[in-house]
């Protein structure tokens, strides 16, 4: 599912995290989260995290995405992630889950987890880099 991997994507970019119009969009308002740190989240939560944030040269590489249908409205989405500092610096190797809803026309992010992993590979693309 494209749609979802780009919605996925989108949602590591801080223009979009600050676009409140575009997060009630992609966002569920019944969304849940256990972050990398194990804390919980939830749709007004995350959004006061989203808010508070600052603009940095981290980015956010992601890669590996495997999207599996649960239901024709329901979809499973996984890949890893790592930060990369302006320095080349990698860090925070995450593997994330994330099931999306069809809500009318739109899919929403209803569920997001990431857990601490292993460092991997980073692999160099167009998508999701």
């Amino acid at each position: 599912m494209e749609v979802i991997i780009e919605q996925e994507i989108a949602l590591h970019q801080f223009e979009v995290r600050q676009d409140k119009v575009e997060i009630e969009r992609l966002i569920h308002p019944d969304f849940r989260e256990v972050g990398r740190s194990g804390n919980s989240y939830d749709f007004k939560s995350i959004i006061r995290m989203m808010e508070a944030e600052k603009p940095s040269n981290v980015q956010v590489h992601s890669q590996n995405y495997e999207c599996v249908a649960l239901d024709p409205t329901v979809q499973l989405l996984t890949y890893e992630t790592a930060l990369i500092d302006d320095s080349g610096q990698v860090s925070n190797f995450t593997k994330r889950s994330s099931i999306w809803v069809l809500v009318g026309e739109f899919w929403q992010l209803k569920y997001h987890q990431g857990t601490p992993c292993d460092v991997f590979a980073i692999k160099i693309s167009g998508k999701g880099a």
